[in-house]
């Protein structure tokens, strides 16, 4: 009987530590199968990212954070120039890019773009005693003001000759809107939100006209053919979040909604 019972609790010992052995090897194969990519952005676009006490912040970020727990990948932040982000992709210099992009026909030649996560809309600008603009047809003959880079740039070059439009580029969208305030350009084209923020800084500036920017929507990029089966889990994330009323909390908490 002394036996019986010495082999009984040997048996529940293996039984036990197989069990144990089998969480452990599940949480070391979690951690395998996590991936660390490389996210390219431009913090210098409020309230989608921006530095804020010498911390990148903003609602891609923390909509990216919410997609990375989901699609299972940790990540690293790359600050560089707007422009300068696709070539950066182009070249493996990150692995994907999370900045306020609006997915365009010619980028979509370049890159693949997850679904959608936010609409694009593109607000006009002047400043308030500027009393003869008054509509996208009174842009004619001036000087306009963009960010390298963005759609607003395409959209405006487009109809560059038709306006006869002295277009002013700058490096970042403050550059843009400093060059309204000191009179370097006549109108600004910025992100609706973008723009909202420096609005409610800047009372002299006020929007007048705004549209949709053209594009599928603010989306996720990976370089053409690419990790399609973290792009795959990305999709589905934006979408989880979007059904589970987190999406809806973090568009408040930056004022999108």
């Amino acid at each position: 009987m002394l036996k019986l019972l010495k082999l009984l609790c040997v048996g529940f010992v293996f039984f036990f530590v197989a069990c144990g052995s089998g969480d452990d090897n599940k949480d070391k194969n979690s951690v395998k199968d996590s991936i660390t990519l490389r996210v390219g952005l431009n913090a210098e676009y409020p309230p989608f990212e921006y530095k804020e006490n010498d911390k990148i912040v903003g609602f891609d970020i923390d909509l990216l954070d919410a997609i990375s727990k989901r699609a299972n990948f940790q990540y690293t932040i790359n600050h560089m120039s707007f422009d300068g982000l696709i070539s950066a992709l182009k070249a493996g210099k990150i692995d994907m890019i999370m900045s306020g992009m609006s997915a365009t026909s010619e980028r979509m030649q370049q890159v693949d773009f997850s679904v959608p996560y936010y609409e694009g809309r593109t607000l006009f600008v002047k400043r308030k005693n500027s009393e003869d603009i008054i509509d996208k047809d009174s842009i004619r003959n001036k000087r306009v003001g963009v960010f390298i880079g963005t759609v607003q740039e395409q959209a405006i070059n487009k109809i560059r000759d038709e306006y006869n439009i002295q277009v002013v580029p700058s490096d970042s969208i403050f550059g843009v809107i400093m060059n309204l305030k000191k009179d370097k350009v006549d109108v600004a084209l910025a992100d609706y939100a973008t723009a909202q923020g420096y609005l409610k800084e800047n009372l002299d500036l006020i929007g007048f006209y705004d549209e949709s920017d053209g594009s599928e929507g603010f989306s996720i990029a990976f370089d053409k053919h690419k990790h399609a089966d973290i792009l795959d889990k990305i999709n589905k994330a934006i979408q989880e979040i979007k059904e589970s009323g987190e999406y809806d909390k973090i568009l408040e908490k930056y004022n999108l909604k």
